[in-house]
């Protein structure tokens, strides 16, 4: 990998990472304190499959997202709250990150 190349990777990374953090601020704290932790923890490193995979997490709506994050539903406080398979280790990654 040439330094050039190394450069251009740093800038797509600081990039994505400017629009994830953009992305990441929703209508509740809680949900945003979580995102922005998991978000800060990414490096260069991280693939693009990743990327996508985490993109699409943030395109849910506020409600769903704080539901999955918390566990918990306000209006059905009895409920199990049914996380979506496809987020279901991000979700994981996110909570172990933030609850460490």
């Amino acid at each position: 990998m040439t330094l050039e190349t190394s450069d251009s990777n740093q800038m797509d990374f600081q990039n994505w990472r400017k629009k994830a953090l953009f992305l990441a601020k929703r209508g509740n704290l809680e949900s945003e304190l979580l995102l922005v932790a998991h978000i800060d923890r990414f490096d260069e490193t991280i693939s693009n499959e990743e990327k996508a995979h985490f993109e699409l997490l943030l395109s849910e709506n506020d409600q769903n997202l704080l539901c999955w994050l918390m566990k918990f539903n306000p209006k059905a406080p009895d409920e199990t709250v049914i996380i979506p398979d496809e987020y279901q280790v991000l979700i994981d990654q996110i909570r172990a990150n933030y609850l460490k």
